[in-house]
């Protein structure tokens, strides 16, 4: 764990460089190379000294790199990062949801029956989105008020026997850090959150008999996957 938490940190920490380096330098020189391909008299001459453009360059590698630091040492605290729940059922074979996802996966009415039963138990205390269609399947946002949003993750995965009417899905719930570096510098996961959601997960699905089993990853990943299984 503490190597795994050295690594994340030491990414994080050359990331703002790397970063900055995309976000600053690569545009102005683009920017400079199609100026002279389009005017070749202006070849010679040199738009934004380098001397300009260092201390913007330091600036934004710093604060990438301290945010990034910092989301690996917060995240590090999360002892179950990467948990799945794979659910066979055959109560949605008949969703025609398929139709309104643009990678043909069905799962809104799996999305929908959970928000509801969400909803009946935690009432105003959390705010729930709406079904939102993903390459993988479906998924909605989760959020409480002061904490930062959870992501409800429905992933189709198919039917596991062509026999057979059930169908797999991959359920996951995820945090989800911001993206702005220095949203990062303040972010505060809601793992209580999380794991509560995760307990009326598995309530949901022990109400409406729908077998699952758990299985645990290093890395929740948002890529999908056809074979084997999907992960996101």
């Amino acid at each position: 764990m503490r190597k795994r938490l050295i690594s994340n940190v030491v990414l994080g920490l050359l990331s703002g460089p790397v970063l900055a380096g995309l976000v600053l330098l690569v545009p102005l020189a683009v920017l400079t190379g199609l100026s002279a391909v389009l005017d070749p008299s202006l070849a010679m001459y040199e738009f934004v000294p380098e001397e300009a453009l260092l201390l913007p360059f330091l600036l934004i590698a710093v604060l990438i790199s301290a945010a990034n630091a910092r989301l690996a040492v917060v995240m590090s605290h999360d002892r179950k990062a990467g948990r799945l729940f794979e659910v066979t059922t055959d109560r949605y074979v008949d969703d025609p949801s398929g139709k309104e996802n643009i990678h043909g996966h069905p799962g809104k009415q799996f999305a929908v029956d959970l928000i509801d039963y969400l909803t009946t138990r935690e009432g105003p205390r959390i705010s729930l989105g709406d079904p939102v269609g993903e390459d993988y399947g479906w998924g909605f946002w989760i959020e409480e008020k002061g904490f930062s949003p959870l992501w409800v993750a429905i992933a189709h995965a198919g039917r596991p026997d062509a026999d057979e009417r059930a169908e797999d899905y991959i359920l996951a719930i995820t945090l989800e850090p911001p993206l702005l570096p220095w949203r990062r510098l303040s972010y505060k996961p809601d793992f209580a959150l999380r794991d509560e959601i995760e307990r009326q997960l598995i309530e949901f699905l022990h109400t409406r008999r729908m077998p699952f089993v758990t299985e645990a990853e290093d890395w929740v990943d948002p890529e999908p996957k056809t074979q084997p299984a999907p992960r996101f």
